[in-house]
């Protein structure tokens, strides 16, 4: 029953890391085409909305970093609580805070992904009505 749910809890560990790598990917990818789409523009009010993008994204990064740094440290206090042989309490109420920190930055890091499409896509939708 303990290896089964290790094994369940590494399995989860991995593709949470690869859900994370995507969004890492993703918003990057978005932020270098964003940035491209703008070269050579004059910095005007038409440029709000891919702004706006801009920005969600890179909080986007920003947050999937901070999350892969928290999952470093989470790890680093979890090797410390087996050396130390600390029971599961001790050891839940150790990497509690780290396990909501991660939580939250993964929640943000998607909410402002999605938030940077929903303006890219309005200021697309606003050129092509300008034209």
């Amino acid at each position: 029953m303990k290896e089964d749910l290790n094994l369940l809890g590494a399995r989860l560990a991995e593709e949470l890391s690869k859900y994370i790598y995507f969004l890492l990917a993703a918003s990057g990818a978005a932020i270098a085409y964003a940035l491209e789409q703008m070269e050579g523009k004059v910095l005007s009010k038409d440029l709000i909305l891919v702004i706006l993008a801009l920005l969600a994204w890179c909080g986007s990064f920003y947050f999937g970093v901070r999350h892969l740094h928290l999952h470093r440290q989470h790890m680093i206090e979890n090797a410390k609580a087996f050396l130390a042989e600390e029971t599961f309490q001790q050891m839940q109420k150790r990497l509690e805070p780290f396990v909501e920190k991660m939580e939250r930055a993964s929640n943000l890091q998607y909410v402002l992904f999605i938030i940077g499409v929903f303006f890219y896509i309005l200021w697309r939708v606003f050129t092509l009505f300008n034209t």
